[in-house]
């Protein structure tokens, strides 16, 4: 069995022995592991011995040292079969080992570099070599291990945030739904005629409904984007088609500010393999933040073209366009602009990163400019067919 230092369970529990450095010898000369020992325990580092490699990999089934010391000339199993086995244990890998060499193995560390050790030292030891070797790699191997688990809780940090954000949009809503198809049914009159102030009122939560579900909608798709549950179910649609939905879905919100939003067709064949629902998403995130930014008694064109292998689809708004030094905030999460809305609608950044999420995913491309004559430009392509999946 391998020789070590362990400590005692009750000493296990003190904070400092817990993490007192652990370094694994394996050598199977035993005046070497002694006179490792030696020089280690007097710098306050725990000292494991094994004297073969097979004793080696037994020892490292249950523990894990810090650093790992190997001879490179050992029977049956050498330092560099040893090297390589344990670089082969995704457990195992990132400890650091370094070999004991003689000056006529030299040309051995070649390969024990290429099994995978990090350095050498050439026997007889020295002690203020093998202390600085030592000190070096373990301090490397600790930040590094340091690093990985906070990126590790950092990840997992983000995937509790993640769970949380989609089971609360998730949530919320279906009584927001409920909110919005109401108060337009007020709106519509459909229970009785409402005097001014009434449908002043109405048209109020009418649109503070739809700008919470556009919002929380978009909460869940990233959430979804995160978690890497976003899937496309493709089939024929008529991107026209869904753009006459969103027309008609966004006409109050533009009549408010005194803005037309106007179609423009170049094609009678818009037809293309779509995620509807998704594909709405994008339609309608870019209305809504063209209406957003577009000042009272403006136009808004969504223009459509295409050819034998896509179409496209441009929103164009007579607003104060893009500042060209912010272009790389319009798709990253919760992006945004210096612009502010005309009409003091709330922006979250949250809509355009959607939008590009979302047209990667059907393997197809957004990109956005500023007009010669005024305004932005956004241009979405997409393949008549799905390419990317």
């Amino acid at each position: 069995m391998p020789e070590s230092q362990l400590q005692s369970k009750s000493e296990e529990t003190d904070s400092n022995e817990s993490t007192q450095t652990r370094v694994l010898v394996v050598d199977d000369d035993n005046v070497t592991r002694g006179l490792v020992k030696k020089i280690l325990t007097k710098e306050g580092i725990a000292f494991d011995g094994a004297a073969s490699g097979e004793e080696g990999l037994e020892f490292l089934e249950s523990e894990r040292p810090d650093l790992i010391i190997c001879d490179i000339m050992m029977p049956e199993m050498d330092g560099i079969e040893f090297c390589a086995r344990i670089r082969l244990n995704p457990v195992l890998e990132d400890i650091p080992l370094i070999m004991f060499t003689g000056l006529s193995n030299m040309d051995s560390l070649s390969h024990a570099y290429e099994a995978g050790a990090d350095d050498y030292i050439i026997k007889p030891l020295r002690q203020v070599e093998l202390i600085s070797r030592v000190g070096h790699h373990i301090d490397e191997y600790r930040r590094k291990r340091d690093a990985k688990n906070r990126i590790q809780n950092l990840n997992n940090q983000n995937e509790s945030k993640t769970k949380f954000l989609g089971v609360a949009s998730h949530d919320l809503r279906n009584p927001l739904v409920s909110i919005r198809g109401i108060s337009q049914y007020l709106d519509s009159e459909k229970f009785g005629p409402l005097n001014e102030d009434q449908r002043e009122l109405v048209s109020t939560i009418v649109q503070a409904s739809e700008s919470m579900l556009t919002l929380v909608e978009d909460l869940l798709d990233v959430s979804m984007f995160e978690s890497g549950q976003m899937r496309i179910d493709p089939e024929a649609q008529s991107l026209e088609s869904l753009i006459d939905h969103a027309i008609t879905l966004h006409f109050s919100s533009a009549s408010n500010k005194n803005i037309r939003l106007i179609k423009g067709s170049k094609s009678s064949d818009t037809d293309a393999e779509l995620d509807g629902r998704l594909v709405s998403r994008v339609i309608d995130n870019l209305i809504s933040n063209a209406i957003k930014f577009s000042l009272p008694g403006t136009e808004i064109r969504l223009l459509l073209e295409s050819d034998e292998s896509s179409v496209t689809l441009k929103v164009e708004d007579q607003g104060p366009g893009i500042p060209e030094t912010e272009f790389d905030a319009l798709f990253k999460e919760f992006g945004r602009t210096s612009n502010l809305p005309t009409g003091g609608e709330s922006s979250s950044g949250i809509g355009l990163f959607v939008c590009h999420r979302i047209v990667l995913r059907h393997g197809d491309n957004i990109s956005a400019e500023n007009r010669s004559e005024g305004g932005a430009r956004f241009t979405v392509n997409f393949n008549r067919t799905i390419t990317n999946e």
